[in-house]
């Protein structure tokens, strides 16, 4: 009797598990999503300050964001990509836009938008084989988006105006700090360097010139006119200047340890006559 009591349990506790594993399984058939339309079309080439827009539909039981990634190759490229926030929809139907542009010249085969739900946890993601172009440069003439942008635009700006979002971006008090470190290390590394250059002597001194180096043949390549685009100067020197920094900073506290700790030079003495 006792073996059958706890067969029993055991086959309504396998139940009720596949029971609330099918509810929570049957929560994602509850969204869905698709592209719309495209803006410009799968074929394009665009200016740096241009952006490729998505038109999206959905219908959800909860809040959604989307986020537009571009690929190529089946890999996303990330580099100069600038993307929209991952504005919070409400439950519900409705129309989203996502957006992405290059501030560097690239090419990607294929737009991806991902679902995310309120938490930014990935839920599903939508993909579009497409052949569009970003030459680098600004256009002459500012391409008019479709109007369609302009709308879904405002609507954005409103719900993120006027729409709570408890978790408003993924990560985004760390990537502020990030940010704020890296600006206030460009000031620090040049006076650092200054000082390092002006009072250290000998061995000290020819450490503390390498950082210079990559700065050097930067200068180098803008002397002799080659052509660098502005953006990858800047990504380089807003990348390149906290590790500069922290080189230097390491060299100070080796200098100060091994400073202290070298015996004192012997001075010299003439030999008595």
């Amino acid at each position: 009797m006792t073996y059958l009591k706890s067969a029993f349990s055991v086959i309504l506790l396998f139940l009720v598990c596949s029971l609330a594993s099918l509810s929570f399984a049957q929560s994602t058939d509850n969204v869905v999503v698709k592209i719309d339309a495209l803006d410009p079309e799968v074929e394009s080439t665009l200016g740096n300050d241009d952006m490729l827009y998505v038109k999206i539909r959905y219908e959800s039981d909860i809040p959604l964001r989307f986020q537009a990634i571009a690929m190529r190759d089946g890999i996303a490229h990330e580099v100069g990509a600038v993307k929209n926030p991952g504005t919070l929809h409400a439950q519900g139907s409705g129309e989203a836009l996502a957006w992405i542009g290059y501030t560097n010249p690239t090419h990607i085969d294929s737009i991806r938008v991902t679902v995310l739900n309120e938490k930014w946890q990935e839920i599903d993601h939508l993909t579009k084989e497409i052949s569009m172009t970003w030459h680098g440069v600004a256009d002459t003439e500012p391409r008019s988006p479709a109007e369609w942008v302009n709308s879904l635009m405002k609507s954005e700006r409103r719900k993120q105006d006027f729409v709570y979002d408890a978790t408003p971006q993924k990560y985004g008090f760390l990537y502020d700090i990030l940010f704020f470190l890296t600006i206030a290390s460009i000031p620090a590394y040049v006076l650092l360097q200054l000082h390092m250059l002006w009072h250290y002597k000998y061995r000290w001194r020819e450490l503390a010139i390498i950082p210079l180096f990559p700065y050097l043949i930067l200068a180098f390549y803008y002397i002799v006119g080659l052509d660098i685009e502005t953006s990858l100067q800047v990504t380089f020197l807003f990348r390149y200047t906290p590790f500069a920094l922290l080189y230097l900073i390491a060299l100070w506290v080796a200098k100060r340890f091994w400073q202290n700790k070298l015996p004192p030079p012997k001075l010299y003495k003439p030999p008595k006559a």
